[in-house]
């Protein structure tokens, strides 16, 4: 049995006026970024801003942790 990995796409749009939208919601990515770094839990996140999917926020929020670690070393 072989494993076929691929590379998920985050899940981040641009939108008119430039601003980084999560998924198909309005949520902003930077809303969601700094609720992650205040130590929100996706699930939390999600309550707090309704219009955002759970594996939206968990897939930005992996996505994070991976790059604050990029730029840490």
């Amino acid at each position: 049995m072989s494993l076929a990995l691929q590379r998920e796409v985050p899940p981040l749009r641009e939108d008119e006026t430039g601003a980084i939208r999560v998924g198909n919601s309005r949520g902003l990515l930077e809303v969601v970024i700094r609720a992650f770094q205040d130590g929100a839990s996706p699930e939390s996140i999600v309550h707090r801003y309704s219009t955002l999917s759970l594996s939206d926020v968990h897939n930005t929020s992996c996505r994070s942790i991976l790059e604050l670690k990029r730029t840490d070393s």
